[in-house]
């Protein structure tokens, strides 16, 4: 057949605009929300939808305790529970919705769609920023034009528009274990002068800690702790065995 090579080739997506944005507020349910009153309270924004799994789903909805809000938040995947993880460990974080507001987007040409992003995130200094969570081979030509108009969207509005694609299968695992250590307990602090000490040390190593511990455990649970805050430095894109180098960070650090 007589064609073109640029006849066949794949072309990208005309650029999309968001045209609206539609907020589920605690007091008056969905809002089509009006910029030129300014942002919406995001203590205020509830999710715009829940995520469900069905036999058609690619993911199973994750029910997670957030430490931050205090709360239990319903995430669509195990890729948005590790982007949660991965923001509760930093200190300025101070908020989060899951599922925060409907996008609708038109194309030249085409018919508006809806494009709901992941997660939205207040940090201590009063930013937005509005996350969406997708591994790199699942970051198809449908979600970067989704992407590319939520950012110019966010940036219209004054927010942050940031993509989460996942992290290494060791960093992964260690940080869900670490999680478990998020819960400050009453020895924590106690061990804090003893921790610093011996990861202060040169060449010390989490064998160190679990040697000094004598059995008991308040040591290696508080490493874990202190890892988990940044105040203990260990590498988590690998295994963390008895040998793992650690040390005492001056400023807490997300390892």
């Amino acid at each position: 057949m007589d064609q073109s090579i640029d006849a066949v080739r794949v072309r990208p997506a005309p650029a999309g605009k968001v045209v609206d944005w539609t907020f589920r507020m605690k007091e008056t349910g969905p809002t089509l929300w009006d910029w030129t009153l300014g942002p919406p309270d995001v203590y205020e924004v509830l999710p715009i939808r829940t995520p469900r799994s069905t036999e058609k789903s690619r993911h199973i909805p994750v029910q997670a305790h957030c430490f931050v809000t205090g709360t239990m938040l319903k995430l669509e995947s195990g890729l948005e529970y590790d982007l949660l993880l991965m923001l509760e460990r930093e200190p300025g974080s101070v908020w989060m919705v899951p599922q925060p507001v409907r996008l609708g987007i038109k194309h030249p040409g085409r018919p508006r769609t809806i494009h709901t992003p992941d997660l939205l995130v207040l940090d201590s200094a009063g930013e937005v920023t509005i996350w969406n969570a997708r591994s790199s081979e699942r970051q198809d030509e449908k979600f970067h034009a989704q992407s590319q108009a939520t950012a110019n969207a966010c940036r219209d509005a004054g927010w942050r528009y940031s993509v989460f694609s996942g992290h290494s299968r060791a960093k992964r695992y260690n940080l869900r274990w670490l999680a478990a250590y998020r819960r400050a307990m009453p020895w924590y602090e106690a061990a804090r002068n003893e921790l610093r000490d011996l990861s202060s040390r040169s060449s010390a190593t989490t064998g160190d800690v679990v040697d000094a511990d004598r059995g008991s455990g308040h040591l290696v649970s508080a490493m874990w702790h202190f890892v988990w805050r940044g105040d203990v430095i260990v590498d988590l894109e690998h295994s963390i065995r008895r040998t793992a180098p650690i040390a005492w960070a001056t400023d807490p650090s997300d390892g």
